[in-house]
């Protein structure tokens, strides 16, 4: 099996077992939504680190290397902040909905023009979460058959 590795914070771990414990996080947070739900979309349940790690190191076998890396998890879900929010060690799922009206922080040297990027990666939200993405805009695709390739 081959493992791609990703960088996180000076430690290799495989993006396979990244992927794991985003799903599971993200599904126990949300395993009281249902796509049948009427009204508002809900970003579901919050839940301490403590209580994510318990939760997840029953379901997802870890590497050593994991095992050895001192906040190995709290980091990958760091790292996965379009996805997730993280308040005074509290994880919940990110509504880009409430961010809406708040100023995006400059960033100089940017290499790229985020608007270029638009449809070129799946949304997490349309693909994962029981009640789809929340956004009337979102610059992600939802599906395949919204994708741009980057390839000319």
């Amino acid at each position: 099996k081959q493992w791609y590795q990703r960088r996180v914070r000076g430690t290799k771990v495989g993006r396979e077992l990244c992927e794991r414990i985003v799903q599971c996080v993200a599904f126990y947070l949300l395993r009281n939504v249902s796509d049948e739900q009427t009204g508002e979309w809900s970003a579901g349940e919050s839940a301490s680190f403590a209580e994510l790690v318990s939760h997840i190191k029953d379901r997802v076998e870890f590497s050593e290397e994991l095992k050895q890396q001192d906040g190995g998890i709290q980091t990958i879900l760091k790292n996965c902040h379009q996805v997730f929010q993280i308040r005074q060690g509290i994880v919940s799922i990110r509504d880009w909905r409430m961010g809406a009206g708040r100023k995006r922080r400059a960033v100089a040297n940017r290499k790229y023009d985020r608007t270029a990027l638009a449809k070129t990666k799946l949304c997490w939200f349309h693909e994962h979460h029981p009640q789809g993405c929340n956004m009337d805009e979102c610059m992600y695709a939802h599906g395949d058959a919204e994708l741009v390739n980057l390839m000319m």
